[in-house]
């Protein structure tokens, strides 16, 4: 089931440009060899690139940095977002351990496929799930975007489990 699509709000106002198709944002996912995880922290926001898939809905993230593990512990509530800043996607949601033993091991089989790898949990760790509650997206025209957005696209999920039915 695919998220509720909703209407982004650019600078407070609802935005009146082309609407992104919700199977570009999941190319953008699927694609993307560096995740930026922004994690809270009691002294400022923590982000580290890190590697990881979109898989059934949900980022799995390799988080090797134990302060960036400790923050989300502390804290699940995380932001990510990919490399570019004029094709954005931005995932906002919550952090955790996968609750299936079976989506775990998928995951990891379809990250070590992505990135010609051996992922070991017991030499990594066990993948972070990046479960969304909203997911935005934008792309902008000209040198760094000065040439306004092209395209915006919001997507609401229902709970940080799986995509909105509403």
């Amino acid at each position: 089931m695919a998220p509720q699509e909703r209407t982004l709000r650019l600078y407070g106002t609802a935005s009146d440009k082309e609407q992104l198709a919700w199977s570009w944002v999941e190319e953008q996912l699927e694609s993307a060899g560096t995740y930026w995880l922004v994690a809270q922290s009691t002294g400022h926001p923590h982000p580290r690139p890190v590697w990881g898939i979109w898989h059934g809905h949900r980022l799995h993230l390799s988080v090797g940095s134990p302060t960036l593990r400790r923050c989300v512990d502390q804290d699940p509530r995380v932001t990510v977002h990919l490399d570019s800043g004029t094709d954005v996607v931005l995932v906002e949601g919550t952090a955790g351990r996968a609750t299936e033993r079976e989506i775990a091991g998928a995951a990891i089989e379809a990250y070590n496929a992505k990135y010609d790898w051996d992922y070991r949990v017991a030499q990594y760790g066990e993948l972070v799930v990046v479960r969304p509650l909203r997911v935005l997206g934008w792309r902008t025209a000209g040198w760094a975007g000065r040439d306004s957005f092209q395209a915006t696209g919001c997507w609401q999920f229902d709970s940080p489990s799986g995509p909105s039915a509403r």
